[in-house]
């Protein structure tokens, strides 16, 4: 069984901040641009999951573990207690990418994992769990309100390189032998109970920002 989705978008409905969302639209619409003329698989992006964040589609779990990688879209609430819909996500890709990469022969395994995490906002706060073992990719300065951001020279050149980012990870599983994507229809993600325990450990506290002269 084939891959169907080149990346699965996770990331924190922002139910307060049109802004934000409008962002993550426009951060979608411009890797969709770049991943087309690499490889054929689209990415997925949830929009219409229940905001409050209890209910689980069986569909969006098989969608994701049909999906060549994962990217965290991560804000100070992505990992939040409350609504632990995200962490369930990333922690049952956590599952798919260690099953994954350990079909791969050591060399590959070392290069990469499956997870690409981009800060939009809140950088301070990204747990050790991400920042002390994977590269990710900071938004942080752009701004929320910019109406030409695709045109952005900066934020143009991220988004190829994280299409490339794909790209390569999608030629690096399509060499394994095996049909990862085999047992998708029986995939799920973890309950909340299971998750609990993991997220106390990963969700560090929020990180206050240091106060300098001058403010």
């Amino acid at each position: 069984m084939p891959f169907e989705h080149a990346c699965f978008i996770s990331y924190r409905h922002h139910e307060q901040s049109a802004l934000a969302e409008k962002f993550i639209e426009e951060l979608c619409a411009a890797l969709r641009s770049e991943l087309s003329v690499l490889i054929e698989e689209d990415i997925y992006i949830d929009r219409n999951r229940m905001r409050g964040g209890t209910f689980f589609n069986t569909a969006l779990a098989v969608a994701l573990c049909k999906s060549v990688c994962m990217i965290v879209v991560f804000t100070p609430t992505y990992f939040s207690k409350k609504h632990p819909y995200c962490a369930r996500e990333f922690r049952a890709m956590e599952t798919l990418e260690k099953k994954r990469l350990d079909r791969m022969r050591e060399g590959l395994k070392a290069e990469t994992g499956l997870i690409i995490p981009i800060v939009l906002r809140g950088e301070a706060s990204l747990p050790a769990h991400i920042k002390n073992a994977r590269h990710y990719y900071s938004f942080e300065r752009f701004s929320l309100t910019s109406r030409n951001l695709s045109k952005n020279p900066r934020f143009e050149g991220i988004v190829r390189e994280i299409a490339e980012e794909v790209y390569a990870r999608k030629r690096m599983l399509d060499a394994v032998a095996d049909d990862v994507c085999g047992d998708c229809n029986d995939f799920e993600f973890p309950t909340e109970a299971e998750i609990g325990p993991w997220l106390e450990a990963v969700a560090a506290p929020l990180t206050p920002f240091p106060l300098t002269a001058g403010g």
